[in-house]
C-alpha cells in the first residue's frame, strides 16, 4: 500500500497543539486549498477513513483490491510494515541509533 494521504484527527489536533500551532496548521491547510483551486481542482475533498484496527478493515481492503485501489508499491519515503496481531512490526533497515 502506498500512503497517499495524511490524516490528523481533529480531536488530537485540538488536544495536542498550542493555539499558535493550530493557526500555523490552518495557514498550511489554506495554502493547500488555494493551490488546489489554482489548479482547477476542488478545494477540499471528502474522504472515508477506516482505522486499520477495526474488525471490518480487512473487508474494506478486499473491496479496494477488487477495484484496483490497493497494491503494493515500494516508496522510499514510506516505511513498510506488517501487522502481527495487535503489534506493528517495522522492518530492520540496518540503521542504528
Amino acid at each position: 500500500m502506498i500512503i497517499t494521504h495524511t490524516v490528523i484527527k481533529n480531536e488530537d489536533a485540538d488536544k495536542h497543539l498550542t493555539a499558535e500551532e493550530k493557526v500555523q496548521l490552518l495557514r498550511l491547510l489554506n495554502k493547500v486549498r488555494s493551490g488546489r483551486t489554482s489548479e482547477g481542482k476542488q478545494a477540499v475533498n471528502t474522504y472515508l477513513i477506516v482505522n486499520t484496527d477495526e474488525s471490518y478493515a480487512s473487508d474494506v481492503v478486499q473491496i479496494l483490491k477488487e477495484n484496483g485501489h490497493w497494491e503494493a508499491a515500494p516508496d522510499p519515503n514510506q516505511t513498510e510494515f506488517i501487522h502481527d496481531g495487535d503489534i506493528l512490526v517495522l522492518p530492520d533497515t540496518g540503521a542504528r541509533a
